[in-house]
């Protein structure tokens, strides 16, 4: 081998190793950032204080709005109920809970205080068997939540065969309404099945600016230059690929 040839064979595995080491900082990189998008996307439902986590979820999961309502503008985000009805582990409960929160990412993204929700029943929907009604709590205008769906109880005896399905109420009065019935005996609980979004409002919050670009910083002609790496990296690699 001349030495000529030797240098050549020496430059290539150079840039080679200099490619290598790039594609896997690059990786590195981007296992990160899709870490940290994750994260962002969370949506946890909380206490006052940030605990407990009374529901959590990713916003990757969140579905548009399907009903014949032309809700087309809205987004709904589904949480599992783990155990489902079991009130005593999966609601909020209302008699010592003045706040629910809603964080996406760590970061507040609206709050319901509990004596200020208006709510809606559902139409002829009542949990007989765990004397549960489905309702709705408007979002209040004060975030990009529109409204929340899940289910209240334990109601008093009777509660499914005299409610008025499509009525509004505050929250506080269907309290005190419950807590007379009952005696104030049994504490109310609020399980959260879903949250319902609007479209707009999301964007307007920033829950969309999940893009981020990596950058590399090259000197090219004696100036910084800002270019994307997986340009660069296509770009290597398909030089490589061409000289064979």
């Amino acid at each position: 081998m001349s030495g000529s040839d030797l240098a050549l064979f020496v430059a290539a595995v150079l840039r080679d190793e200099e490619l290598n080491e790039l594609i896997t900082e690059i990786n590195v990189l981007q296992s990160r950032l899709t870490e940290s998008k994750n994260e962002r996307l969370v949506v946890q439902i909380t206490g006052e204080n940030g605990t407990p986590i009374y529901g959590e979820e990713s916003f990757r999961n969140a579905e548009r709005y399907d009903d014949d309502d032309d809700n087309d503008d809205e987004i709904i985000l589904s949480f599992d109920k783990g155990r489902g009805d079991d009130i005593t582990t999966d609601g909020f409960p209302l008699s010592s809970l003045p706040e629910i929160k809603v964080t996406m990412g760590g970061v507040i993204v609206q709050r319901f205080n509990i004596d200020d929700p208006n709510i809606q029943f559902d139409d002829e929907l009542y949990d007989e068997e765990n004397r549960m009604e489905y309702i709705h709590i408007d979002g209040g205008g004060n975030g990009p939540i529109v409204s929340v769906h899940g289910k209240l109880g334990p109601l008093p005896l009777g509660w499914g065969q005299r409610h008025t399905g499509g009525d509004d109420i505050v929250l506080t009065d269907l309290l005190e309404e419950v807590a007379d019935e009952n005696n104030e005996l049994t504490p109310q609980t609020l399980i959260i099945e879903a949250l319902t979004f609007r479209e707009k409002d999301v964007t307007v919050y920033g829950f969309s600016a999940f893009v981020v670009v990596l950058f590399g910083t090259f000197n090219i002609g004696g100036y910084d230059r800002k270019i994307p790496l997986n340009y660069i990296v296509n770009s290597a690699i398909q030089d490589a690929d061409r000289d064979g």
